[in-house]
């Protein structure tokens, strides 16, 4: 199935799921939105993916269903939700009218915040150490052909790195030091985007406040997933995540902190032979 018609095939998916789930109760509560406005938000920042009729519409429904208990819990959180995305008030227009041209907005903000998240990891991606965390799968063996010749020849690494586990590594702050600030309607269409679409997280009442209202920074909303949701974040932008395991990670970071290897920027790692005790060996450089 071609993407136009995943496109076409969720947005009717889209629609019955709304129906269904704006009972009588949902329609009369003090709390709920107009229905074509919940509409607009989740075609807005629902992303289309391969999958049967069934998985597609379950995956929309729990969707679906998320926003709707979160403002039902916080009956002030969709006025909210529209003030931080910039979306200014309607007065005088009909129910659809409103629901259509808050879709157009909502679709034009969705997009510029998945372009700028997409260009952020990007960016991040290309930058040591995080570079690391975006390695395909087919530069893993290089990598950990190195790691085990490393070891074979220089007894006293073996030694130290042993010591070295998973835990020093930080990956949270170094999000924080490499992605850039945005504007706070940007925050809140990523993070409507991710919430949208990562079905393995979830967030308390204020979190999703935060979120919602772009109170969250990009690296924070990051540093808040699990593995798997950044995994399918990278993926759908074209860049791999977690082919290197942490722990292999940590000992390549010990090594360069020590100087033994070397970090070339769009390269890869210079591996020091003649620190390591190699004098007469000139350095090796493994693409990453």
């Amino acid at each position: 199935m071609d993407a136009l018609a995943l496109r076409v095939r969720d947005r009717f998916l889209i629609r019955k799921a709304v129906d269904l789930q704006y009972t009588d109760s949902v329609r009369t509560a003090s709390w709920s939105p107009p229905k074509e406005e919940v509409l607009a938000l989740v075609d807005a920042f629902w992303e289309p993916r391969l999958a049967s009729d069934k998985e597609a519409f379950g995956g929309i429904m729990r969707a679906v269903s998320k926003l709707l208990g979160m403002l039902k819990r916080a009956p002030r959180a969709w006025p909210a939700i529209q003030r931080a995305l910039g979306l200014e008030e309607m007065e005088g227009r009909s129910l659809l009218e409103k629901g259509k041209i808050l879709g157009a907005r909502l679709k034009e903000l969705a997009k510029e915040g998945k372009r700028w998240l997409g260009k952020a990891l990007k960016g991040a991606s290309e930058r040591f150490p995080l570079a690391l965390f975006f390695v395909s799968k087919n530069k893993l063996p290089g990598l950990t052909d190195l790691m085990s010749r490393i070891l074979d020849k220089v007894p006293w690494a073996r030694q130290a790195l042993s010591k070295i586990h998973a835990g020093s590594v930080k990956v949270d702050d170094w999000f924080k030091r490499y992605l850039p600030r945005l504007r706070r309607p940007l925050y809140a269409a990523i993070f409507a985007w991710v919430w949208f679409n990562v079905a393995e997280i979830s967030w308390d009442l204020q979190g999703l406040l935060d979120g919602f209202t772009g109170s969250i920074s990009l690296p924070e909303l990051l540093a808040s997933l699990p593995e798997s949701g950044i995994g399918f974040i990278a993926a759908s932008f074209g860049l791999g995540y977690g082919a290197l395991p942490v722990t292999l990670i940590a000992r390549i970071l010990w090594l360069v902190a020590n100087h033994y290897l070397e970090w070339i920027p769009g390269k890869g790692l210079k591996v020091r032979w003649d620190l390591l005790g190699f004098p007469d060996q000139r350095p090796e450089l493994v693409s990453v």
